[in-house]
């Protein structure tokens, strides 16, 4: 096997490795607000970590480029969006 296939499937292995120690972390508020972004394209104008009734959510609003502005709230053990509770 060729130097390079080692150093090659070395490094896969190596990144295969952190995947799971990486999964297990809970997404920050900067990773839930670059992953908003990518999906929404425009202005971030606010992001916070709200606790509610003992867990934790990114509450982030983006003003789009079309000119909505919209508002996410992330789960971040999952990464996944959550419902909104209802306005007031």
């Amino acid at each position: 096997m060729s130097r390079t296939l080692m150093r090659t499937l070395l490094l896969i292995c190596t990144a295969l490795a952190a995947v799971p120690a990486q999964a297990d972390r809970p997404m920050s508020l900067d990773q839930a607000v670059s992953e908003a972004r990518e999906r929404y394209p425009g202005r971030v104008l606010s992001a916070e970590t709200e606790r509610r009734n003992g867990h934790d959510r990114h509450r982030i609003r983006i003003l789009t480029d079309d000119g909505r502005v919209k508002r996410l709230d992330i789960d971040p053990e999952s990464g996944r969006r959550m419902q909104r509770p209802p306005q007031r």
